[in-house]
């Protein structure tokens, strides 16, 4: 009896061992987006949702995409965000639908017909300028895309590599688009002379700019409104040709949009986070009824046609011919 009794109290201590060590449910998010803005966004997720562990993982553009790739449906991510659309359209088969979601509070047309991701983000570009460093090298603002071939800026000039940033892309896309395919890699040819160095992610040449390692950095304007507002002498140039600018999307990874705790986070994303972010980090005009609190952001950014940016058999082509 001595021995049942034993074994019926181990059996009891072992369930309840079990049951105090059930970790909180489990949510993964990919985000592109830059690492302060990941930082503020986990912060968020963490007061609002307690009883939820969401692990936001950072991913490059062309990363994010490639891991995506090879996991297919056995992903660990439930959620995708802060990916560049046009490679968003790459991994769309793998997307759940989301028809089912609040999306009437985004501009009308801003959004496509592809039910399986949501168009949450518009983020605008330049040639950025640190007015210290042209200053102490001696060198002249640049006027033009052409100017950025002049033998002085040898070596002072940042550009994220499109391969891997929605940034670079929508760059080589202008160029593509300004000037003709083949016009546009004749003109990176002589531009990577130039270049001290292709960054992986669209928030590199900023953090360049503002070390003075260089001192013209082709990146987002928000990044360059915030490094402003902080004190770093930057300067945004608005080119004949207008300002580039790219989007990105989210979506939920196919069979997890049944999850409720993978729903509460979209969502959130989605009706909450999104006016937070554009009104804080990202403001080009996305949404309904959308702030702009960012200090130092141009008040007019003349765009650049960017009507084929979401394109993805276009970046594919383009992309393809990147060797730099």
């Amino acid at each position: 009896m001595k021995k049942i009794v034993a074994v019926l109290m181990c059996m009891i201590m072992v369930f309840s061992l079990a049951g105090c060590g059930k970790g909180k449910d489990k949510v993964v998010v990919y985000a592109s987006c830059e690492d302060y803005r990941i930082e503020d966004l986990r912060k968020q997720l963490k007061e609002k949702f307690p009883d939820i562990d969401v692990v936001v993982e950072y991913y490059s553009t062309g990363n994010a995409t490639a891991k995506l790739k090879a996991e297919g449906d056995k992903t660990e991510a439930d959620i995708v965000i802060g990916l560049e659309t046009a490679s968003m359209q790459q991994i769309a088969p793998m997307m759940a639908d989301l028809s089912g979601f609040k999306m009437d509070h985004y501009l009308e047309g801003a959004n496509d017909d592809d039910n399986r991701y949501i168009i949450f983000e518009k983020y605008e570009g330049a040639v950025i300028v640190n007015t210290k460093t042209l200053q102490e090298k001696g060198l002249a603002e640049p006027a033009s895309y052409d100017d950025l071939l002049k033998p002085e800026y040898k070596g002072q000039i940042a550009m994220p590599n499109p391969k891997t940033s929605g940034t670079g892309y929508m760059f080589l896309y202008t160029w593509a688009d300004t000037m003709g395919e083949k016009q546009a890699f004749d003109y990176v040819d002589k531009l990577q002379v130039n270049i001290k160095n292709f960054t992986e992610s669209g928030s590199g040449p900023m953090k360049m700019l503002a070390q003075g390692d260089v001192a013209i950095g082709l990146g987002m304007i928000f990044q360059a409104a915030t490094q402003i507002t902080e004190g770093v002498p930057l300067k945004v140039l608005q080119f004949k040709e207008g300002c580039p600018y790219n989007t990105t999307a989210m979506g939920i990874v196919k069979g997890r949009e049944t999850n409720e705790n993978v729903k509460t986070i979209f969502n959130f994303l989605n009706e909450d986070f999104a006016y937070y972010d554009k009104a804080i980090y990202s403001p080009g005009k996305i949404l309904k009824d959308q702030e702009v609190k960012i200090e130092n952001y141009p008040a007019e950014v003349k765009s650049a046609d960017m009507s084929s940016i979401t394109d993805e058999e276009l970046k594919q082509r383009l992309i393809g011919q990147w060797k730099y």
